[in-house]
């Protein structure tokens, strides 16, 4: 979404711990406001508005979320308006917000990466509506976003950043994730959140794939020059990226470029873009693991259904998605799941990386459930690589 788009969302629910774990959650994609009750989030609409959307808990007590629609229907109309509920309300809340404005019902649990998607939907679908209705065409707005994206490539805007991953045992550094940042001449440094869905529908995924590919094996051979442990890069690929006829060519070629054996390199699909397409997804992996690269699967346990698939696929690490890391000391049905995720990856020969480990607990316990790998930001934020040498430098043995 544009530099102008208001980012401002109202998170209601009366209990802190799920309105901690939605900060925690969305806080890199929005500027957040929290409010425990239906009287507080009045007062902040009033105090703090306008919102680009409220999300809300439906059973609260007090001034219920069906009652805090309504009056939203009356005070913010021009507001998106979201539900999470434990139950099926969903009749309830479309007759609370019957007046046509753009609306969202999720059922809890609901993965954090769903509810920030949403969101993003919602609120761009909510400013085509109020475009059209002004006459302005709201295709305009997406074909000025992805010429800012074209100019982003032509002008290197775009920057690498990496956070290690180590291994849980004994703390050492195996190796780091690339990430990217887009350094925005008026917006500043953005998180990719903000621009992939742009990126995806203005066809430039690919390019992208390719730019962060070379930049990591780049700074992948640095680290070898510089004599630093052995250590492996790992990279995001799509769906589209993985079932392209020349993917795997791409791959070895940079990786030649750069001098590097490909065990330096690991590349990351996500659970549900390999449930998207599971024989081509396995079709290249099965590829990429005879050249000697690493795959592994990205966001693991996220709602998708991979497990049928998993035993198929010639995957060597498992990333627990960080809803269970998330959850971890607060419910014990989290830790189960990450105990079960565990063995079902040994009995399979693979290892389990705990992704989102902010806490000393949370370490505790992804120790304590056999994980082998631990990122999060517990160890380290997301840096620049030359800070990340430093970094690592500077860490006690």
């Amino acid at each position: 979404m544009g530099g102008c788009v208001n980012r401002k969302i109202l998170l209601v629910d009366d209990d802190p711990r799920i309105l901690a774990s939605l900060r925690r959650s969305l806080q890199d994609r929005f500027d957040l406001y929290l409010a425990e009750s239906g009287t507080e989030a009045l007062a902040a609409v009033e105090r703090d508005g306008p919102f680009a959307a409220v999300v809300s808990d439906m059973r609260m007590p007090g001034m219920s979320g069906l009652d805090l629609l309504c009056e939203l229907r009356r005070r913010a109309p021009d507001t998106v308006r979201m539900v999470l509920s434990g139950h099926t309300d969903f009749d309830a809340a479309i007759a609370a917000v019957n007046d046509g404005a753009i609306f969202r019902f999720h059922t809890k649990p609901v993965r954090a990466e769903i509810l920030a998607d949403s969101l993003e939907r919602a609120i761009l679908r909510h400013i085509e509506i109020r475009q059209t209705r002004g006459g302005i065409d709201p295709g305009e707005s997406l074909v000025r976003a992805a010429e800012e994206l074209r100019q982003a490539f032509e002008h290197q805007q775009f920057r690498l950043y990496v956070q290690p991953q180590c291994r849980v045992a004994d703390g050492t550094v195996t190796g780091a994730e690339a990430l990217v940042r887009w350094a925005h001449p008026e917006r500043g440094l953005l998180a990719p959140a903000t621009f992939l869905a742009t990126l995806d529908a203005a066809g430039l995924t690919q390019d992208l794939t390719a730019w962060m590919l070379r930049r990591a094996c780049i700074e992948a051979r640095r680290w070898r020059d510089a004599g630093l442990p052995p250590m492996r890069i790992a990279v995001n690929a799509t769906a589209l990226d993985f079932c392209a006829p020349g993917f795997p060519e791409m791959v070895r070629r940079i990786l030649a470029e750069q001098g590097l054996a490909p065990s330096a390199l690991e590349l990351e699909l996500t659970e549900g873009a390999a449930v998207a397409d599971p024989a081509g997804a396995r079709a290249s992996m099965l590829n990429l693991t005879e050249q000697g690269i690493a795959t592994s699967l990205d966001d693991f346990g996220s709602g998708y259904s991979a497990l049928g698939w998993l035993r198929h696929l010639p995957v060597a690490k498992i990333k627990v998605d960080r809803i269970f890391i998330d959850e971890l000391g607060d419910d014990p049905a989290a830790y189960r799941m990450l105990q079960a995720i565990v063995g079902l990856a040994g009995d399979l020969g693979m290892t389990v990386l705990a992704e989102g480990v902010e806490t000393e607990r949370q370490m505790e316990l992804v120790r304590d459930a056999g994980c082998d790998y631990v990122q999060g930001y517990l160890q380290a934020s997301p840096m620049p690589p030359e800070d990340f040498t430093v970094w690592l430098a500077g860490r006690r043995p």
